[in-house]
């Protein structure tokens, strides 16, 4: 006989199946909480996968095996995993109640890790070579790239970061979008005194084009156009935090991050929050691994508060 879900309560809900709730689960449950994880997806954006033809990839440090590990044993769990999209959170009284299309889900303590999607460019080329070439982490597999040309595009500091980090590996930089103000930084200085580095500020990205992999880009101004060689490009835009259902109830950064302290909890007790979803200092997944087994420890000291 099946349980109506609406009727139960259980000790932890936690929003989100990339790595920081994957490992989230995983701890709570070890720790015997009983754990239900909501998500369209498990794996997130290790689901991803970065390759470059004729290119070894073993030089990318993202914790992947690791994650998987959690994913199979939620996969086998299934009476601790719900896969569906979440269409409500809410706090009604000292409890939380996530709800999907078909079912409804209690719980006295919860944890949010709905992690970020990248801005894209939105132009012909990038959905076809996305994990090909196309790349959204200049600190994840910036190290593929080593004596290659390739292209950083945006408009802001993460740009010149990531810039900055490939002028390290790469042959040559070429940095699409980002304003003269912005070169003339300390941090813009530096990248131009890589000797590596070509700046297009006042272009955009029309199209990336090539075969199995980037081979170009065509960039665009007001005056004219043009192409130019590349093995990969880092869209650097930055990132769009999935808070907007909890925007409301939590406190959020400028960013729209959700605020947490070193026990990853927000200012809503009983509510905490993990991984790239956070305004942790970094979007990595080993880093979304350890906040995700954070997040499950301190809400299960939580949990040891509550009256029986």
């Amino acid at each position: 006989m099946s349980m109506d879900t609406s009727q139960k309560e259980y000790d932890l809900l936690i929003v989100g199946g990339g790595p920081a709730g994957l490992t989230a689960a995983a701890y709570a449950i070890r720790k015997r909480i009983e754990t239900m994880l909501i998500s369209e997806d498990l794996g997130g954006k290790t689901n991803y996968h970065f390759t470059l033809p004729d290119v070894e990839t073993h030089l990318i440090i993202d914790g992947e095996e690791l994650v998987s590990k959690f994913k199979s044993q939620l996969e086998y769990l299934d009476f601790a995993r719900h896969l569906g999209k979440v269409t409500k959170f809410q706090r009604i009284g000292k409890r939380f109640v996530v709800s999907t299309a078909d079912r409804t889900f209690k719980g006295k303590a919860a944890i949010i890790a709905t992690g970020v999607m990248p801005k894209r460019l939105n132009v012909p080329g990038e959905e076809e070579f996305l994990g090909k070439g196309v790349s959204y982490s200049a600190m994840s597999h910036a190290q593929i790239f080593i004596d290659m040309d390739v292209a950083v595009v945006g408009d802001g500091v993460p740009a010149l970061q990531a810039a900055a980090e490939l002028a390290q590996i790469a042959r040559k930089v070429n940095v699409v979008g980002v304003p003269a103000k912005l070169i003339a930084t300390p941090l813009g200085k530096k990248v131009k005194d890589s000797g590596k580095a070509e700046f297009f500020s006042g272009y955009t990205v029309k199209e990336i084009r090539g075969n199995a992999s980037p081979e170009k880009i065509v960039i665009k101004s007001k005056k004219d156009e043009t192409e130019i060689p590349v093995r990969g490009v880092f869209v650097e835009l930055g990132y769009i935090p999935g808070t907007a259902m909890f925007s409301r109830l939590v406190k959020t950064n400028r960013e729209g991050r959700i605020v947490i302290d070193e026990n990853n909890q927000t200012n809503v007790p009983g509510l905490f929050a993990a991984g790239d979803v956070t305004d942790v200092n970094a979007h990595q997944v080993v880093i979304a691994v350890g906040e995700g087994a954070n997040a499950a420890l301190s809400a299960y000291n939580y949990l040891l508060t509550l009256k029986p």
